[in-house]
């Protein structure tokens, strides 16, 4: 039995080498078809990935080239809205120029009736209002009704340039406003003659209005006068009267400046006077003033330098080389340099209170001139409107020759009061500046007296014991060694 045991154990020890080696060699296949199929995977793996990777880069050049694109599709879709923004503001321009020409063009047709003389009624009346009812019914043709009213202004300028030459026509004129006469025209500028085809009427046409479009001509009898011979050869004396006798009145009734201003009567003369006065006033003001001279900051910073340098006496004789209101105020500074701060701020105020009014002396008397004039000339108004309503008491409202003094008075007297006003109280703005100006140059040296005691307590602090709390009380006054 025993021997049985050991026989089937060493066929057992024997067998179990041929097993495990059958194992390993299925193992082994197994393992070699495993890594035969991973290879197999990652082959197929890596041929997909490439796949992937190429469609990858395709899709980004795509994405690039369609981000481009677009880019250049937002620009190009920003340029044309800047383009339709620009054409709207353009069509927004245009309409506006378009309405303002338009306006002004039809004002020009309006007021272009009101221009011509009654003579020229038959020439340009009718063709300016067919033009104007042309206009008025393209209001939904802009060209048209552009075309239609330039058409006035056309006619305008070619009536303007008939008449800077002469214009002759023939036509009709009313004879003493009442009579219808068939002759020749010649437009002048202001001036129309007339001369008719019969019985030798000639005459000047009046700027009255008749009520049609013919003119009312007055006949002119002058020695020099030939007007219907001018007309028939274009050349000759005419008689030059625009106002139509007019003219020679107010030739006339021209005067002088001494006799304008004598119907300003009293008031007009003391307003006059006051002018004059503020005038003089102003011209010594601006030369005081200008004369009055003011250190330079370089003189300044000696005259400190000296000062901080313990030499008070140099600095005074440098003082002293200063003139005028501004000597007193270095002079006065430097004096009281090493005093308390208080004490220098005081005294140079002092000395600045008391510049103060020599640069505004005569000043108010401008401002009061200034508004005094304008009052001074209602007060001439009002005088003259008095004597305008005695002489309509006296002598009624007949004749205007009785009352006219005393309305040329309340007009003269304003005007001269006004005259006198305004440059006064423009120079009276331009002085008080120039003086405010020059005091502030009178501030600025004290000021700069005043913060040079700055520098000496700064120098005195230093040289004190800062431990001794005695040090602290020590009199700003007392000068450096």
């Amino acid at each position: 039995m025993r021997l049985a045991s050991h026989i089937l154990s060493f066929t057992l020890l024997a067998a179990a080498p041929l097993a495990a080696q059958s194992a390993v060699d299925n193992a082994r296949k197994d393992l070699q078809k495993a890594v035969a199929e991973l290879n197999s995977t990652q082959s197929e793996y890596a041929d997909l990935r490439r796949g992937l990777y190429r469609e990858i880069n395709r899709l980004d050049d795509e994405a690039l080239a369609l981000g481009k694109q677009l880019k250049e599709l937002q620009r190009e879709e920003e340029r044309r809205t800047a383009t339709v923004k620009t054409l709207e503001r353009e069509v927004e321009a245009r309409k506006t120029e378009f309405n303002y020409s338009s306006g002004i063009l039809n004002q020009y047709a309006k007021a272009l009736p009101t221009r011509l003389h009654p003579a020229e009624n038959q020439l340009y009346r009718e063709q300016i209002s067919r033009l104007e009812q042309s206009a008025g019914s393209a209001a939904d043709d802009p060209a048209k009704e552009l075309a239609d009213r330039a058409a006035v202004l056309q006619l305008g300028i070619e009536r303007l340039t008939a008449v800077a030459g002469g214009h002759r026509f023939d036509g009709k004129a009313l004879r003493n406003g009442s009579e219808a006469v068939d002759g020749t025209l010649l437009v002048t500028g202001p001036s129309v003659f007339f001369a008719a085809k019969q019985d030798g009427f000639e005459g000047v046409a009046t700027f009255a209005e008749t009520g049609t479009e013919l003119p009312t001509v007055v006949a002119i009898k002058s020695a020099g006068a030939n007007i219907a011979g001018a007309l028939a050869h274009g050349g000759g004396s005419l008689p030059f009267d625009g106002t139509m006798g007019k003219a020679i009145e107010v030739a006339a009734a021209d005067e002088s400046l001494l006799e304008t201003i004598e119907k300003g009567g009293v008031v007009g003369h003391a307003i006059l006077l006051l002018g004059a006065v503020s005038f003089l006033i102003a011209l010594f003001k601006l030369w005081e003033v200008s004369r009055i001279t003011v250190p330079s900051r370089s003189v300044i910073n000696a005259i400190l330098d000296d000062l901080l340098a313990g030499d008070a006496e140099k600095a005074m004789n440098k003082a002293r080389s200063v003139d005028g209101p501004a000597g007193d105020l270095v002079r006065t500074g430097v004096a009281m340099f090493h005093e308390k701060r208080r004490v220098l701020e005081e005294a140079l105020f002092e000395k600045l209170v008391a510049i103060k009014p020599r640069l505004d002396r005569f000043l108010p008397f401008l401002g009061l001139t200034a508004a005094a004039a304008p009052l001074m000339g209602l007060l001439g108004t009002v005088l003259g409107i008095i004597k305008t309503f005695k002489a309509m008491a006296l002598y009624g409202t007949g004749n205007a020759k009785n009352f006219s003094a005393g309305i040329s008075e309340a007009l003269i007297t304003t005007a001269e009061g006004l005259i006198v006003a305004i440059p006064v109280l423009v120079i009276h703005g331009l002085l008080k500046s120039y003086v405010k100006g020059r005091f502030s140059q009178f501030e600025a040296v004290g000021i700069a007296l005043v913060n040079g005691t700055t520098e000496r307590e700064r120098r005195n602090e230093g040289t004190n014991n800062p431990a001794d709390p005695e040090a602290e009380d020590l009199d700003l006054a007392t000068s450096p060694a």
